[in-house]
């Protein structure tokens, strides 16, 4: 969900949800808790059959949980298809803040651990909202959901319960069995991580959180996605759909029609406690569910990168609990203690349009009365605390788009409406990924066409360095230069405080300032960063350098 659903949601509960905050914010029910869950057994989905069909309710006790429902698969069996719903339980009219949400995967025979065939959240195959049913076969399956061949056995349909209203709920699924023909499997088509789209070194233009097909029912297609992400001018597009990698086996040919990008497949890991991003295929790594058995986002991260892929805290500080996580579920990252901190490749600091307007609350006022994104100054205090504590983490913004807003918004909300610049020696997988880990990036908050241009250099001992870089000084000479951005205000920042803001009176505008060590340091020396901002809210939001000056007088470790 984007922030702007999400604001559109509150503001639409509002006048529902006052009342259930006067009963202790909606903890107070007087029906009875559901019995606890007890899968039904010994229901076989033959070729034909009757459809299976479970039913069931969950509790308030019962959210943040996975419910697996087991059913055999006969042989001969050629497609699957679930379909789901739920239904409050009787009680106070549920809320975007206090309704239930249940999300519909499914495993095969390999187990539950091993065996993922798909996820589609709660916006697909639903019953209560008349849609038809999610599917799988050899040749083709839904939207995040994994073709390949159907084997007998003891298949696994997942509940997911991401959050319950104080009465709960009653939940039905459906699962049916067809042996009709279907054509061969289809060949993975892989995107080559070796592939240099441009040559030149430079500095190129990407964002770090996408969705497409996958991750909405109305999706775009490929070369939609592709048109969309060029008139954003993106250079590098990291795809991260929802928590499947169907796409990771399909974009090579996209890839090859537009060779000038670089396409990245990577996925979004959606937990109730906290999302991430990976960027990279992980292959075999398809787990999200923190706290199922013994899967911790931990162990998801170390193998992700044990497979090259970065690792990215996703809108860190989205819709804070208890109050407002339902309008997000798990968006607020809550698990910083599972999770190692020095694995960190990325943070988002900025998810989503930087400026949110009343309309896009649902706010019935008749000018564009715009803020500054109310979750970016939290996320840069996340960042900033991870620096002073000595991990090495690169800001960076990623839209969250589904690629499905009107054409006329896309510049401000769509992909690439945020994009974060990269200084690469080549426009490849592997530079681009130095380059992130290293911190040679800024992000431009209002994307290529209406953000500045930003150059930052720090000098001392006739060394010099830019983004990211640590000079092994104690002062040392930070020039920056703005494109662009005549008018606004350039700031700069020290651990985290504002040190100095100064007017940008030309265009372009070269400032200069003695930066120094400060007796605050953390184990990564003294940090300083520069932004942009206008009146209304930041332009630009630039990666720091260090200071690191040594006491013996050697050079810190690079």
């Amino acid at each position: 969900m984007t922030l702007l659903d999400a604001l559109s949601r509150l503001i639409r509960a509002l006048p529902l949800v006052l009342p259930c905050l006067a009963l202790l914010a909606c903890g107070s029910s007087s029906a009875p808790a559901p019995a606890p869950f007890e899968p039904q057994t010994d229901a076989l989905c033959e070729p034909e059959g009757e459809t299976l069909v479970f039913t069931g309710t969950v509790a308030r006790s019962d959210a943040k949980q996975y419910r697996m429902q087991p059913f055999d698969v006969a042989p001969g069996t050629t497609r699957i298809e679930l379909a789901y719903g739920w239904q409050e339980s009787a009680g106070l009219p549920a809320t975007p803040l206090t309704g239930t949400t249940l999300d519909l995967g499914l495993y095969d025979q390999r187990g539950v651990r091993d065996g993922f065939r798909g996820w589609s959240g709660s916006r697909q195959g639903r019953l209560d909202q008349g849609q038809p049913p999610v599917f799988i076969q050899a040749d083709a399956a839904e939207r995040g959901y994994m073709p390949g061949p159907i084997e007998a056995g003891l298949w696994f349909a997942e509940l997911g319960v991401a959050t319950v209203s104080p009465q709960g709920a009653e939940w039905r699924l459906e699962i049916r069995c067809s042996g009709s023909p279907t054509a061969g499997r289809n060949a993975p088509d892989p995107v080559d991580a070796t592939h240099v789209a441009r040559s030149a070194p430079g500095w190129y233009h990407g964002d770090l959180h996408m969705h497409a097909f996958h991750s909405q029912p109305n999706g775009p297609s490929w070369e939609e996605f592709i048109a969309q992400s060029r008139a954003a001018k993106l250079d590098f597009l990291m795809v991260t759909e929802y928590v499947t990698g169907q796409h990771w086996k399909t974009l090579g040919a996209v890839a090859r029609a537009h060779p000038d990008l670089l396409i990245v497949p990577g996925r979004e890991i959606i937990t109730y406690y906290g999302h991430a991003n990976t960027h990279g295929e992980t292959p075999g790594l398809y787990e999200y569910r923190q706290g199922f058995e013994d899967v911790s986002l931990g162990d998801i991260q170390k193998k992700a990168r044990a497979m090259g892929a970065l690792f990215q805290i996703s809108h860190p500080t989205f819709f804070p609990p208890p109050l407002f996580e339902n309008l997000c579920r798990g968006c607020y990252f809550e698990l910083g203690d599972e999770i190692d901190w020095d694995a960190v490749d990325t943070l988002e600091v900025l998810t989503g349009p930087v400026i949110t307007q009343a309309a896009d609350a649902g706010l019935p006022l008749p000018l564009p009365v715009g803020i500054e994104n109310p979750f970016m100054q939290s996320a840069i205090d996340l960042w900033e605390e991870k620096l002073l504590a000595g991990h090495r983490i690169t800001a960076v913004s990623g839209s969250d788009s589904k690629g499905v807003e009107a054409e006329a918004e896309r510049g401000r909300v769509g992909y690439g409406s945020s994009a974060t610049a990269v200084q690469l020696d080549a426009l490849s997988r592997d530079a681009l990924f130095e380059a992130l880990r290293a911190g040679r990036a800024y992000i431009r908050t209002r994307g290529v066409d209406s953000s500045p241009e930003l150059r930052m250099t720090a000098t001392a001992d006739n060394q010099s360095v830019t983004f990211g870089g640590t000079l092994p000084s104690a002062s040392a000479t930070l020039r920056t230069e703005v494109i662009g951005g005549q008018g606004q205000q350039l700031r700069y920042f020290a651990n985290g405080r504002l040190m100095r803001i100064v007017a940008v009176s030309s265009d372009p505008f070269v400032h200069e300032i003695t930066i120094s060590d400060l007796p605050d340091a953390g184990p990564l020396g003294t940090f300083w960063r520069v932004e942009t901002a206008d009146l209304r809210a930041r332009t630009t939001i630039g990666n720091p350098v260090f200071l690191q000056p040594r006491a013996d007088g050697a050079d810190p470790p690079q």
